[in-house]
C-alpha cells in the first residue's frame, strides 16, 4: 500500500538569482532550524552564476528541500512559483542572500500556535561587511525595541496602524489561510508593499516578537535596494496601487496614512541614488507626485525619515563635505570616501581639495567611483586650514562638514547631524567622536569641568557659554556648520598646526544656537600616517613650536570683544592642551629624551610668555607634569 507524503507544517519559499556568495549560508541556516517540520522550496530564477549548483550541493539528500529551476521571471515570479507549490499550513519567505536565527521558525510558529494569530513578524539584524551588525525592531519609529523577546499583539483597525511595520514579505510567518490567493505583482521592483497591504486588509492584528531573528545582508553588490538605477521610478506605480487599495477599503485614515508612507518610501528610494543627475530627476519627480496628489512631505512621524529630503525636492542641496587631501597616502582618502558612500542620507556634494598636480590626478582616479565627488585645486600648499577655507568658498550645500582624510563618519551620522540642525535651526553642531587607535576610547568633544553640562546640551539647542567654548576640542571632522553662518560672520579655519582650534572657538562664541550629539558620529584617525599629512615632525620641540604659532594666530584673529568674554588664563589652558597633545604623539626611539627636551623647551617658552605666574584652571585631568611645569613662577612666589 502506497503512503502519501505527509503535509509539512511550514513552507519556506526561497527565490534564488545570482547569489553564489550567499546561498549556501542561507540554506544552511534553514537546515539548522530547531523546528524541523518544514519544506524548503528553492526557486532558481534563471541564475547566470553557480547559485543553483551551490544550492544543489548544500541540499544534498535532505528530503525537506526541493530545487525548482525556471527561466528568469524576477523576484515576484519566483515567489509566486513557490506559493503555487507550497503545501504547508504556514508560509514563510526567505531571501537567498539572508539567513535565519536557528530558533526563527520555532519561535514564530509557537507565537501563532499559542495565540491563534494570523501572522507574526520579528526584529531584524542588519548584517554588514566586516561582521558589523545593527539590530532593528522592524517597526518604524521604534527601532530600539528589538531585544526583549516580548510578544506584542498590534491591533490593525486603521491604515495608520499598518504603516509603522516593515512592509516586507520576509521576517514574517503567515497562516496559509490569511494569504490564500494572494500573489506578488510581477515585472516591477518594490513588490513587497502591495502584498503587505493586501494582507493587512484581511486581518485586524499583527503579532510581533521583539527579537532580531531574521538576519538580512546589507551592502551586497547587486542588491535591489542599493541599486542606483532608473528603476527607482517604479516606486510611483507601486504607490498608485497602494493608494487605490487603501481608498477602496472601509478602514479609516487612508489619506493621512498614505501621505506618511509615501513620504517614507520616496525618501527610502533616494538613499540608493548617488549619481547627481538621476538623484535630481528623482527628487523633482517626487515633488511632482506629492503636488499631484495634494500631499505634503511628512517626515516627522519617524526619526529615520530625513527632513533633508524635503530640501532636495525643493531644489536645495543639503550638504557639502569638504575633504582636504595632501596627496601623501591615498588609502586615507579612500577610507573617508567609503564611509561617505555608506551614508544613505542626506544628498551631498563631496569636494576633494588638492594642492599639487600629482594629488589632483590621484584624487580624480579615486573620485570616479564616487559620483558625488568633485576634485578641486587650491593654492594654499600643504596646509589643512587653507584647504578647508578653499573648500568652504566652493561649497554649495546648506550645511558643510570638513572631513580630514583618514577620518570616517559612522553610519547615519550625516542624517542625524543635518536633520538635527534643521529641527533646531542651529548654526553649529558638535558630536562625540572616537579616537581610532584607542579602541573604545570615546571623546565627548569637551574637556569637561563643572561648568559644562553635556546632558543639558543634548536635550535642546543651546548657546555656548564662554566656559563651554574654551572647553571645546578643536578636532576638525566631528562638527557641522550652517554654511551661511560661516560666510556671514567671515569665520575661517586658522592656518598652521591647529586650524580647527581657531574655527571651533570662534564658532562656539558666535553661534546663536548650537546642537550637541551624544552618540559618536566620527572616528578620528590617530595613526602616524594620518598625522603626517599636515603635522610637522614630533621631535626636538619642532611640532610644538608650530602649535605655538597657531595659538598666537588664534589670539590675534579672535575679536577682542569675544576674547573679553573668556575667563582669565584661557591662553594658558590652550597652551597646556597643545603641549599634552604633543607629548601624547611622541614616539620611539628615544621617547624619554624627546619628552625631556620638549618639556624643557615648553617650560622656558611658558616662562617667557608669563604663563607660569598664576595657577589659573587647566583642563580636568591635565596631569601633574604639565600642571607643575606651568606653575613654576607661582609656586616660587608662594614659597618665598
Amino acid at each position: 500500500m502506497q503512503h502519501s507524503k505527509p503535509r509539512p507544517l511550514i513552507s519556506v519559499i526561497i527565490p534564488v538569482f545570482d547569489v553564489g556568495d550567499h546561498v549556501a549560508d542561507c540554506l544552511r541556516s534553514l537546515q539548522a532550524q530547531t523546528l524541523g517540520d518544514f519544506e524548503a522550496l528553492v526557486i532558481d530564477d534563471g541564475s547566470t552564476d553557480n547559485s543553483a549548483a551551490i544550492a544543489e550541493k548544500v541540499i544534498g539528500q535532505d528530503p525537506r528541500f526541493q530545487l525548482i529551476k525556471q527561466q528568469n521571471q524576477g523576484l515576484s515570479g519566483a515567489r509566486n512559483t513557490g506559493l503555487d507549490l507550497a503545501q504547508g499550513d504556514f508560509i514563510a519567505f526567505l531571501d537567498s542572500d539572508d539567513r535565519l536565527d536557528p530558533s526563527y521558525l520555532s519561535r514564530l510558529w509557537q507565537a501563532l500556535d499559542t495565540t491563534g494569530a494570523d501572522w507574526v513578524s520579528c526584529g531584524i539584524r542588519f548584517c554588514f561587511p566586516n561582521d558589523r551588525h545593527i539590530d532593528h525592531s522592524a517597526i518604524h519609529g521604534r527601532a530600539e525595541r528589538h531585544s526583549s523577546g516580548q510578544i506584542t499583539r498590534y491591533p490593525q483597525h486603521s491604515w495608520k496602524d499598518a504603516i509603522p511595520h516593515f512592509p516586507s514579505a520576509w521576517n514574517k510567518l503567515y497562516r496559509r489561510s490569511l494569504i490564500d490567493g494572494l500573489r506578488f505583482p510581477e515585472g516591477t521592483w518594490f513588490e513587497d508593499h502591495e502584498f503587505y497591504y493586501q494582507t493587512v486588509a484581511r486581518t485586524d492584528h499583527l503579532l510581533h516578537i521583539e527579537a532580531p531573528l531574521y538576519l538580512q545582508t546589507r551592502q551586497r553588490q547587486g542588491q535591489i535596494t542599493g541599486r542606483d538605477s532608473d528603476r527607482v521610478f517604479e516606486q510611483f506605480t507601486v504607490l498608485d496601487r497602494v493608494k487605490l487599495l487603501m481608498e477602496s477599503s472601509d478602514w479609516p485614515d487612508a489619506e493621512q496614512a498614505f501621505e506618511r508612507i509615501t513620504s517614507r518610501l520616496l525618501f527610502e528610494r533616494s538613499t540608493a541614488l548617488r549619481a547627481p543627475e538621476r538623484r535630481a530627476r528623482y527628487a523633482s519627480a517626487c515633488a511632482t507626485y506629492l503636488a499631484t496628489h495634494q500631499m505634503t512631505y511628512a517626515p516627522d512621524w519617524d526619526p529615520h525619515i530625513s527632513r533633508a529630503w524635503g530640501l532636495e525636492m525643493a531644489g536645495t542641496l543639503p550638504l557639502s563635505v569638504v575633504i582636504p587631501w595632501a596627496g601623501q597616502d591615498i588609502d586615507l582618502l579612500e577610507e573617508s570616501l567609503q564611509s561617505l558612500a555608506r551614508q544613505g542620507a542626506p544628498g551631498r556634494e563631496i569636494l576633494i581639495l588638492c594642492s599639487s598636480d600629482q594629488a589632483l590626478a590621484q584624487a580624480k582616479t579615486i573620485a570616479e567611483k564616487h559620483p558625488e565627488a568633485r576634485v578641486l585645486h587650491h593654492t594654499g600648499g600643504e596646509d589643512l586650514g587653507a584647504a578647508c577655507n578653499a573648500g568652504l568658498q566652493a561649497a554649495q550645500g546648506l550645511y558643510v562638514n570638513f572631513l580630514v582624510a583618514g577620518d570616517t563618519l559612522t553610519e547615519m551620522a550625516l542624517h542625524d547631524w543635518v536633520d538635527g540642525l534643521l529641527a533646531s535651526q542651529a548654526d553649529f553642531a558638535v558630536s562625540v567622536f572616537r579616537l581610532r587607535q584607542e579602541g573604545d576610547n570615546y571623546h565627548s568633544s569637551f574637556y569637561q569641568n563643572d561648568t559644562v553640562s553635556l546632558d543639558d546640551m543634548c536635550a535642546a539647542a543651546f548657546r555656548f557659554s564662554p566656559e563651554a567654548a574654551i572647553a571645546l576640542d578643536g578636532q576638525v571632522s566631528p562638527k557641522l556648520y550652517r554654511r551661511a553662518f560661516l560666510t556671514e560672520t567671515g569665520l575661517q579655519f586658522g592656518t598652521g598646526a591647529l586650524p580647527g582650534w581657531t574655527m571651533a572657538l570662534q564658532a562656539a562664541l558666535m553661534a546663536e544656537r548650537a546642537a550637541y550629539f551624544q552618540q559618536s558620529g566620527c572616528n578620528v584617525n590617530q595613526s602616524s600616517e594620518a598625522r603626517a599629512q599636515y603635522h610637522p615632525p614630533h621631535h626636538k620641540g619642532a611640532g610644538f613650536r608650530q602649535d605655538l604659532r597657531s595659538l598666537d594666530q588664534l589670539a590675534g584673529d579672535l575679536d577682542q570683544n569675544l576674547a573679553a568674554r573668556l575667563s582669565k588664563g584661557w591662553q594658558r589652558r590652550l597652551f597646556a592642551r597643545a603641549l599634552r597633545q604633543r607629548i601624547a604623539q611622541l614616539e620611539p626611539p628615544l621617547r624619554q629624551l624627546k619628552l625631556a627636551l620638549l618639556s624643557a623647551s615648553a617650560a622656558w617658552i611658558a616662562f617667557r610668555r608669563g604663563l607660569t605666574r598664576e595657577q589659573t584652571p587647566l583642563d580636568p585631568g591635565e596631569g601633574r607634569r604639565i600642571a607643575t611645569l606651568l606653575s613654576i613662577e607661582a609656586r616660587l612666589r608662594r614659597d618665598t
